[in-house]
């Protein structure tokens, strides 16, 4: 008979093994009991669990990832519960702390420029998940490794049929008033492929989008889960606030009203007005551009020593420029998108995923 006090682990696995078995050796030195919730398993898989003579809940098709760990948490018999995906391993765990949920917090290891990028990303993460911990609260978690205690599991109803079924039993609990903190460590897998990257990004999108519209008025009513992840997960917004600090220049957009007239009297003249109040004010948002990048960037490289989180801070003008606005521009679209499909009452559908 198992001791109802133990920890139990649910590993979601997909086809391959990935770091499955080196996850049930770390987790059984630490006294969990684990779980294989598998999909469409390869042999490998198979031979890890009857090796280890783990319990598992096993499925010959894709059942959706809120399905397969819903099956696997109902056979779990521990008070603590600890959901993992394969591609995704563990370095430590501190446990739930006292707290209701716990989001474990995920690095990403490669020299590449996608993985770098990536990295950004993760302590961003991280970043807005310990700043909302303070505050008691957090919109949703990370699925690739998080604690729950089973008792809130449970009162929660475990996981919905959502595409980030993640993020909503997180925006649940954090509206139910669980408390939230943010410890251990994990080193998760990125996409292989800018490719792998867009289809990733537009699930998260698409599936944070979902939920965050259906719980707006709720989400709104509580700035605090909000605010941080608004603030630091889009420098582009970031940007943006910053930008405000640089009151409109109407004396500018007079003179380009008024300058051309100049051009009767000296057409050389004329232009060369122009040219300099238009210069004035690329020099003025280069100066917003630059001043917001840098505020940023402080925030992260403050946040990296705090966290202990190594990430490549020669990328970073990158991040902010490129990749975050490009990943902003996804929620955007994933926005209409479901705004859309509400309306008209049609699934968006989404390439490599089940729910």
């Amino acid at each position: 008979m198992l001791d109802l006090q133990m920890k139990t682990a649910v590993i979601a696995v997909y086809k391959n093994a990935a770091f499955l078995e080196e996850n049930v050796r770390l987790l059984q030195k630490e006294g969990f009991d684990v779980i294989v919730a598998a999909d469409e398993p390869e042999e490998s898989v198979r031979e890890i669990i009857e090796k280890y003579s783990l319990r598992a809940t096993v499925s010959e098709r894709r059942r959706g990832k809120w399905r397969a760990l819903n099956d696997a948490a109902r056979i779990a018999d521990g008070e603590e519960l600890l959901f993992l995906d394969s591609d995704t391993i563990i370095k430590n765990l501190t446990g739930l702390n006292g707290a209701d949920v716990v989001e474990v917090v995920k690095e990403v290891e490669g020299k590449g420029l996608l993985e770098k990028l990536v990295a950004v990303d993760y302590l961003v993460m991280a970043m807005c998940a310990k700043l909302a911990s303070k505050f008691g609260s957090c919109l949703g978690v990370n699925g690739a490794a998080f604690l729950i205690k089973r008792r809130a599991f449970e009162e929660l109803g475990g996981f919905r049929c959502k595409v980030n079924e993640d993020t909503e039993l997180g925006i649940r609990a954090a509206l139910g008033g669980y408390r939230f903190a943010v410890c251990g460590r994990a080193v998760t897998s990125v996409p292989k492929s800018i490719g792998e990257w867009f289809r990733q990004r537009e699930r998260w999108s698409v599936g944070g989008t979902e939920v965050f519209v259906e719980n707006l008025s709720a989400i709104i009513r509580k700035p605090r889960l909000w605010v941080p992840y608004l603030v630091l997960f889009y420098p582009a917004i970031f940007g943006l606030v910053i930008s405000l600090f640089f009151t409109e220049n109407y004396i500018a957009k007079l003179l380009y009203l008024v300058l051309p007239f100049l051009a009767l009297i000296s057409p050389k003249l004329a232009s060369i007005a122009i040219l300099a109040v238009y210069e004035m004010e690329n020099v003025r948002n280069l100066v917003a551009g630059v001043a917001s990048f840098v505020a940023w960037s402080g925030l992260i490289l403050l946040a990296s020593k705090k966290l202990g989180y190594r990430v490549d801070m020669k990328v970073l003008p990158i991040y902010y420029f490129i990749y975050s606005p490009l990943w902003t521009v996804i929620c955007l679209i994933s926005l209409v998108r479901v705004a859309v499909a509400r309306v008209t009452g049609r699934k968006i559908e989404l390439k490599d995923w089940v729910v």
